[in-house]
């Protein structure tokens, strides 16, 4: 009975974490929509912005993805009948409060992708703060022509792919392209793409790839390096944290076992808190310190993504311009946390941005808790399999001993008598 009664137990607990994982998911009804309400205009202009809301009993998560400035991404959680509006006319101008939503959002945080950075790497370090000046080209996103490639769903994800060429910045052009790979999920699991990154239901996954991009002629050893700020509902006088997990397997991404997290401060219902009792999570970025330099993903074409220091940003107003973000957040954009961080793509040896003119970054952008690598069903296959075995071996071996060691002892007796 005790047995039973135990089984039981753990099939009901089995099946509540079950249910608190798929709730969020299943709870939730989504929506997407590219240019909401902008008509021809954006046709016109070749502009894009995708909207994606997940209406659940309690609250809607908003997703915007935009690249009619800098290509920036925004997530906002409000009540169950908040809606968003786009003035379309003042938001081209980029103007402030031009996005926004009827009622004020519960939490928002978002990023911007400011700068792709070229440096010379003279040393071959794959670190741009080794790099003087004088051997660092900045390219501005915003001056990149962003058109939309393509875009699909299905019941596994949303996807929107974006291509940036023509890039002219005063007397500089450059050939080639910058591509952006964004991706909305409604399930917990691994991207079908190295470096398979674990992701929820509350993700929007982004790769950036660099390829074909014309280098600076005078550059023998060019590599890239990505900014992106990132801006969160926090108090200004707040900080971002970077938090490394070293991870027990490789399984999904060969021979790195490191998971790279910046997490926003912990909130309460009166704001940020450092020791409070009713915390809430806020945003998370994570991503695998892992580059490659060929289209096709594998361990041979893997380098490293090196991060840098998160930077407190000055001039927040400044920084946020022609994006998103300050069209959304306006002027308090000076009220609340912006903090930068750099990633360079390549390290040592690994033949520079010329050996296969191809470089990519994947990074995950999320909200609540972030996601934990968990052993899969594989692996603990293989691993109870591994330390099985050799006990059973020894248990069988034991067991034989001690069956022969009786059958002797049995026939010595039969013997004797």
């Amino acid at each position: 009975m005790s047995t039973k009664m135990n089984n039981y137990n753990f099939t009901r607990v089995l099946f509540i974490i079950l249910g608190i994982k798929l709730a969020h998911c299943v709870n939730r009804t989504i929506h997407t929509a590219l240019n909401p309400g902008c008509g021809s205009i954006c046709v016109e202009k070749n502009l894009t912005t995708a909207y994606i809301f997940c209406e659940g009993p309690n609250d809607t998560l908003h997703y915007i993805w935009d690249f009619t400035g800098k290509p920036s991404v925004l997530f906002a959680v409000t009540s169950p009948t908040a809606q968003l509006q786009i003035d379309w006319e003042m938001f081209l101008w980029g103007k402030e409060s031009s996005v926004k939503f009827s009622e004020p959002a519960k939490y928002s945080f978002g990023l911007v992708v400011d700068k792709i950075y070229e440096f010379n790497d003279l040393d071959d370090t794959g670190l741009i703060n080794t790099v003087n000046h004088e051997n660092i080209n900045v390219l501005h996103t915003k001056r990149f022509r962003w058109d939309l490639k393509s875009h699909a769903q299905n019941d596994k994800y949303y996807e929107l792919s974006m291509e940036g060429t023509n890039y002219k910045s005063g007397n500089i052009t450059r050939s080639g392209s910058i591509k952006f790979l964004l991706n909305r999920f409604w399930t917990l699991d691994h991207s079908d793409i190295l470096p398979h990154i674990l992701h929820s239901e509350n993700a929007t996954q982004i790769d950036v790839i660099i390829e074909n991009f014309q280098t600076n002629s005078s550059f023998e050893n060019s590599r890239f390096a990505v900014e992106l700020l990132i801006i969160g509902d926090h108090s200004v006088n707040s900080s971002m944290n970077i938090n490394v997990k070293q991870t027990l397997d490789d399984e999904h991404t060969p021979g790195i076992f490191e998971m790279v997290e910046i997490r926003m401060p912990l909130r309460s219902v009166l704001g940020d808190c450092d020791t409070c009792n009713n915390q809430m999570e806020g945003g998370y970025l994570q991503w695998r310190p892992v580059s490659y330099t060929a289209a096709d993903r594998d361990v041979t074409s893997s380098t490293k993504a090196q991060y840098y220091a998160l930077v407190h940003v000055d001039n927040h107003v400044q920084s946020a311009n022609n994006s998103l973000l300050y069209s959304f957040y306006g002027y308090t954009v000076d009220k609340i946390l912006l903090e930068k961080i750099n990633i360079s793509l390549g390290s040592k040896g690994d033949g520079f941005y010329k050996k296969g003119n191809y470089s990519s970054w994947t990074f995950t952008m999320g909200y609540g808790t972030a996601p934990d690598e968990q052993f899969s069903f594989l692996v603990i296959m293989i691993i109870s399999i591994g330390l099985g075995l050799p006990a059973i071996i020894v248990v069988a071996a034991g067991l034989y001993m001690c069956a022969r060691r009786r059958h002797k002892k049995k026939d010595s007796l039969s013997l004797n008598s």
